[in-house]
């Protein structure tokens, strides 16, 4: 696969499920190629939390995508000097979508040590972080108590039950509550192999007793194919 540089031919006639919709351009779509079933289905929905006032910060950081597009959907009045913070690339591409640029980027796919490297960059500055209602503020749980810090609630989280997601050999989980969503109604047995998208969702399998799960090395779907694609993983 030239996308990759590795070849799909592992995974010829397999099943996979991914938590999330695909675009007709996504390179998932490759797999297609080597007659790989793909289930491409978000197992949860978002709505919208209204708010009016948003507090005034020197940093502004996004944990996904979402927590993006439902903040500045409501187009909150910010200082010209203000900076982003993001979680990866494919958030930070996302942002500049809003004409914002992110003045720093998370690396990698620990949560941990992306919060560590933030906690760094953020020095003694307040920081608001747009987020769901469900959130784990696990970016939270790195800032100094020294720091102003404010939570704002843009969007909540719905756990779906009305899906039928066929049995696939291969299970990619892009967040918590994807998993929660899967296991409220079905079971991962040993034989099935399951990718988290990130080491927040690798604890929530964990918690469900899911312990042999692989996570990317970068967040996107470049870094899952990648992966998926590893011999050695």
């Amino acid at each position: 696969m030239d996308s990759s540089g590795k070849s799909a031919e592992g995974i010829r006639n397999k099943s996979v499920f991914i938590s999330k919709k695909l675009s007709d351009n996504s390179v998932f779509r490759e797999l297609e190629n080597y007659h790989v079933s793909i289930t491409d289905e978000p197992l949860i929905k978002f709505t919208q939390i209204p708010f009016s006032y948003t507090p005034q910060c020197k940093w502004i950081f996004f944990s996904s995508k979402n927590a993006i597009a439902y903040f500045f959907a409501q187009r909150p009045e910010l200082a010209d000097d203000t900076l982003y913070g993001v979680i990866g690339r494919h958030s930070a591409e996302h942002l500049a979508t809003f004409g914002k640029n992110a003045d720093f980027i998370g690396e990698g796919v620990d949560i941990a040590q992306i919060a560590k490297h933030f906690r760094e960059v953020l020095k003694d500055d307040s920081v608001l972080f747009p987020q769901a209602m469900d959130s784990m503020r696990s970016i939270q749980k790195y800032i100094s108590f020294s720091n102003t810090l404010f939570n704002l609630y843009t969007y909540k989280t719905t756990l779906r039950d009305d899906f039928e997601i066929p049995y696939s050999n291969i299970l990619i989980f892009t967040s918590p509550s994807n998993v929660n969503a899967y296991l409220a109604k079905y079971k991962i047995d040993g034989l099935q192999r399951v990718i988290a998208m990130g080491s927040a969702t690798r604890f929530r399998l964990a918690e469900y007793g899911i312990k042999n799960v692989s996570t990317p090395d970068a967040f996107g779907e470049e870094g899952l194919l990648r992966l998926l694609l590893d011999k050695k993983s």
